[in-house]
């Protein structure tokens, strides 16, 4: 079984999992009894991406309590329920500066933001005088269809926790007497402590927050739980408040909208990319997870993620893709290859990429290629992307660098001047892919390659074929092939050799009988080649005397048979069939290329 590639996101979850293992700094939470009991070994990381894709590395399947991670998803329930004009009149979206726990309101009595305490009570207060007795249940569900699975509750923990809370109690009570709890105060820190006390794992997280990311729709299930509006809300605070006392240097050093929680939990987001979560029990003096907070540091800081660095916007690159057996190239060859190309053409595979290619556009891009690994060639266009981020640049230097397969040959098609798309990694990009500049030069190599391949009785002599070979000619009897060859002219032609130039008279119709040719426009635009055993010229049967729309010359040396027009015309005044039956194949060969036309405008079109 072939082993799949690793792809560059792994790859830095990998590093950043092994680096930061060893720090062992801090410990678990201990003033609630259930928590000091965690083991401080375990570390997981998760990241899902805004098209449902999750990577992950470690213990991301372990179990712990959410904690105040649930204040940051409570509050974007309580937007989508009742508006931020009502919210925001009982919790204020201001940094306090002080403990997340500090017994204190702002001069207007209000809790200073819904990620300290007494913010997150009061918002819990706001669900359960919305729903009564139904709010842990809705509380519970919402945060389980933004994890993309039902939530349960850790009884132990909830009850370590309601026996404790006396400082939430106090905190509770100012609310009260401050006119911002309308519900009986056990009531609402009973669901409180709750809603504290659901288990997730770092998937969960990072499931979470991708929803967060995606404008409140989860990528993974394709269910939308909130509003684009309190998403965006609910992820400003999170950037200003969601770390509690480290929350200005957290926004100044990673820029991620993020919220932690004290057994061990992080998530972060970056907005329309991904959802990050991370677990790991050890907590800082603020109450931040040690190892959590490293793994953002070192995410941001590889691949430029900070959301003020922001270097375009975030429309996904979507490739258009399709392979070889239909839409090909556009170099005429033999009949024989052709049928070779229907057959084995699904061997390469074609992505057409476009816009601006940013982080998780170029992880979309290379778990593309990765995907179809079983091909024997996939061909990544570049031509209409109009710039890459330097985090895509990032990740395509690790995706390029690490590529190793027996099977497939990456084929890379550029601009002009490829420095200017790919900055310093062209060179990278040149020693471990085919590079071409343009994509039809790339699918000819392809063609060529699939047909060395997969025709085991081709014959790769320069001998020239048999005019009973040639497309124009089918169907004519051996008596009309003779008498047609009796009127051609053969041709040797050298290696750059121009056979017809653009203006000439259309005068006749070539046979290209051994070698190639090429069809340019001004000796340097290059339309389309030629193969042995087809023909080039032919529409001066149907319009003789017309000027000629391009120029032709060999690639290779060159055989060719001329039949001029004015045979053509003598040989059919005696014999009107031959002249029919070379129109009739002309149209055939007309009505192939304009199917392989439009089958390329309906692979383009897909999107």
């Amino acid at each position: 079984m072939v082993q799949k590639q690793a792809l560059a996101l792994d790859l830095f979850l990998n590093e950043a999992h092994q680096s930061i293992f060893g720090d062992r700094s801090g410990a678990p939470a201990d003033y609630i009894p259930e928590l000091a009991k965690v083991d401080p070994e375990q570390f997981g990381i998760a990241i899902t991406t805004s098209d449902g894709v999750t990577h992950e590395i470690g213990e991301t399947s372990t179990e712990f309590t959410i904690q105040s991670i649930s204040k940051a998803f409570v509050y974007c329930l309580a937007l989508e329920l009742l508006g931020s004009e009502k919210v925001t009149k009982a919790i204020g979206i201001e940094p306090s500066g002080e403990a997340f726990n500090s017994i204190r309101l702002n001069p207007e009595n209000r809790p200073f933001n819904p990620m300290v305490n007494s913010g997150a009570i009061a918002c819990t207060a706001l669900i359960c005088r919305h729903y009564g007795d139904e709010a842990f249940e809705k509380i519970a569900a919402t945060l389980g269809d933004f994890a993309g699975r039902k939530l349960l509750l850790d009884e132990k923990v909830y009850s370590s926790e309601n026996a404790t809370g006396d400082r939430n109690r106090a905190i509770s009570w100012l609310l009260k007497n401050n006119d911002n709890l309308h519900c009986d105060v056990e009531e609402v820190l009973g669901v409180y402590f709750r809603q504290c006390s659901l288990l997730v794992t770092a998937s969960d997280l990072s499931v979470m927050g991708a929803t967060l990311s995606n404008k409140g729709v989860n990528p993974v299930t394709g269910k939308k739980v909130i509003g684009k509006t309190a998403s965006i809300q609910t992820m400003s605070v999170m950037v200003s408040a969601g770390m509690y006392d480290y929350s200005g240097e957290w926004t100044f050093k990673v820029g991620l909208p993020a919220k932690s929680g004290v057994g061990g939990g992080i998530t972060a987001v970056l907005p329309s990319q991904f959802g990050l979560g991370v677990f790991s029990p050890p907590l800082d003096k603020l109450g931040n997870s040690v190892r959590g907070v490293k793994v953002c540091e070192m995410l941001s800081e590889h691949f430029n993620l900070h959301v003020l660095k922001m270097e375009d916007d975030v429309t996904q690159n979507i490739p258009i893709k399709y392979d070889l057996s239909k839409i090909r190239s556009s170099r005429s060859r033999s009949n024989r290859d052709n049928k070779i190309l229907e057959e084995f053409g699904s061997q390469a595979i074609v992505l057409e990429l476009s816009g601006v290619v940013n982080f998780i556009g170029s992880n979309f891009i290379s778990r593309s290629v990765v995907e179809n690994e079983e091909a024997d060639y996939i061909i990544l266009s570049f031509k209409r992307v109009a710039r890459l981020t330097s985090a895509s640049i990032e990740v395509f230097r690790l995706f390029f660098s690490n590529f190793s397969s027996t099977n497939t040959q990456l084929v890379v098609v550029g601009k002009e001047d490829a420095d200017s798309l790919f900055g310093d990694i062209t060179g990278l990009i040149k020693e471990h892919t085919q590079h071409f500049e343009t994509l039809d030069q790339a699918i000819d190599w392809a063609e060529d390659r699939l047909i060395a391949r997969y025709d085991a009785e081709r014959d790769n002599s320069d001998d020239p074929i048999s005019m009973k070979q040639q497309p124009l000619l089918k169907d004519l009897s051996s008596s009309d092939l003779e008498l047609l060859e009796q009127n051609t002219v053969k041709t040797q032609y050298e290696r750059g050799a121009k056979i017809i130039e653009s203006g000439d008279k259309a005068d006749g119709v070539y046979f290209l009988q051994a070698g190639r040719v090429n069809v340019m426009l001004n000796e340097h635009v290059y339309i389309a080649g030629l193969d042995k055993g087809t023909c080039f010229g032919e529409l001066a049967l149907i319009a003789p005397d017309a000027p000629r729309s391009a120029d032709v010359i060999a690639e290779t040396d060159a055989q060719c048979s001329f039949l001029s027009i004015e045979n053509v015309e003598r040989i059919s005044s005696g014999n009107p069939k031959i002249r029919e039956l070379l129109l009739r194949n002309l149209g055939l060969i007309l009505f192939e290329r304009l199917q392989q036309s439009n089958s390329k405008i309906s692979a383009l079109s897909v999107n």
